[in-house]
């Protein structure tokens, strides 16, 4: 069992809070989660683990605040849509913490404290120059034990950019189409 503290704010952290978190399934399952939640990462203390899912408008902010949570052996993985999201991070929180991650998962919020899983794919974590290490070997053991399907890729800045375009497509048919 892993220790984990979500960041949230406003109603969202509010619901969290009090109902605690509850994941609908695109199988009509759902499951509710106690969990620890804040709005202020400063209040946690250091951590093994940053898993950074803001929206990438968001980046910059973001990162700035998480820096307090930051030691010489966190590791801080986005699973962000984009390809830049590494070197902005790491402008923050300083050289050497990041690890490439990528998810394959359509979500959004349904209401504070509900989140809707429409789809979940495979989640994969590689270092940006295509090694195996001990860090990025945890990190998937971790994903693992958790029951969530994920990979070790040595390819993913090339895995990056191929979800960069795929996004890039059909977000604009999307877009063009006015349909989720």
């Amino acid at each position: 069992e892993e220790d984990v503290t979500l960041i949230a704010r406003g109603p969202h952290l509010e619901a969290i809070l009090s109902k605690g978190l509850t994941v609908k399934l695109p199988t009509a399952e759902e499951f509710n989660v106690k969990v620890k939640a804040t709005n202020d990462p400063g209040s946690i203390g250091t951590v093994d683990l940053i898993l950074f899912s803001v929206k990438t408008y968001d980046t910059d902010a973001a990162a700035e605040l998480i820096r307090p949570m930051v030691d010489p052996h966190t590791v801080v993985s986005s699973v962000q849509n984009g390809v830049d999201n590494g070197d902005r991070i790491e402008r923050a929180v300083g050289p050497g913490h990041f690890v490439l991650g990528a998810t394959y998962i359509n979500a959004l919020v349904e209401q504070p404290g509900v989140i809707f899983l429409r789809a979940n794919n495979m989640t994969s974590f590689g270092e940006t120059d295509g090694s195996v290490t001990p860090r990025v070997q945890q990190i998937v053991t971790v994903f693992q034990n958790a029951g969530i399907d994920v990979a070790l890729r040595k390819d993913m800045r090339s895995f990056l950019w191929e979800k960069f375009v795929a996004i890039c497509c059909l977000g604009g048919a999307e877009m063009l189409a006015r349909q989720p």
